[in-house]
């Protein structure tokens, strides 16, 4: 789904859109005004994590932001003239997160953003995602099979079952009625939604 929204996959039938943007017809305008991190995270290894920011705003035809700023948001201040081939692989999520952030985009879209963070990372991460969203105004679409860490996260959760949207809700209406928590409402959306209709409450 992300990728068919980024233009990165065409779509066999229908359209998709991304603020009013079609994704095949205005890729190029999308790519600009989003971010994304999708799958793998994939680097120049023998440049700094700093040299790859000024690259990816090259490409996206921006002046060079305050990199460093920006790298001691995601956690990786200091790394200096160190090559990303010595990174782990919390240290290249977090790098994946700040190239999709360093142009400021105003939709931010991320598949498994907290993979191979460890607690301290995660909670780190939520912060930063929580302060884009409430003072820079950044809309955040994110997939996750982390139950609990989309709970903590998201204002709306939609689930996606055999390729379907098969239910949206608010995310404070989900821990009203299950107070238990998300994976309780997960399995009861999975077990009875197999209609393939969209259902908003």
């Amino acid at each position: 789904m992300f990728k068919l929204l980024l233009g990165l996959l065409k779509p066999s039938a229908g359209t998709a859109s991304v603020l009013g943007l079609d994704s095949v017809r205005d890729n190029a305008a999308i790519l600009r005004r989003t971010g994304s991190m999708i799958e793998t995270p994939v680097f120049y290894e023998r440049l700094s994590a700093a040299e790859n920011l000024r690259l990816h705003l090259a490409y996206m035809g921006q002046e060079d932001s305050d990199v460093e700023t920006v790298l001691r948001r995601v956690g990786l201040p200091d790394t200096g003239k160190q090559p990303v081939s010595s990174f782990s692989l919390g240290m290249r999520q977090r790098l994946a997160i700040a190239r999709a952030i360093i142009h400021r985009p105003e939709v931010l879209i991320l598949d498994e953003p907290v993979n191979g963070l460890d607690p301290v990372g995660i909670k780190e991460m939520r912060a930063l995602f929580r302060e884009l969203v409430e003072k820079e105004g950044m809309t955040i679409l994110l997939s996750s099979h982390l139950l609990s860490e989309v709970e903590q996260i998201a204002d709306r959760i939609g689930i996606i079952a055999g390729g379907t949207v098969v239910r949206e809700t608010d995310t404070e209406m989900i821990r009203q009625k299950y107070p238990d928590g998300m994976e309780n409402y997960f399995m009861t959306v999975i077990n009875e939604d197999r209609t393939g209709e969209i259902i908003h409450e």
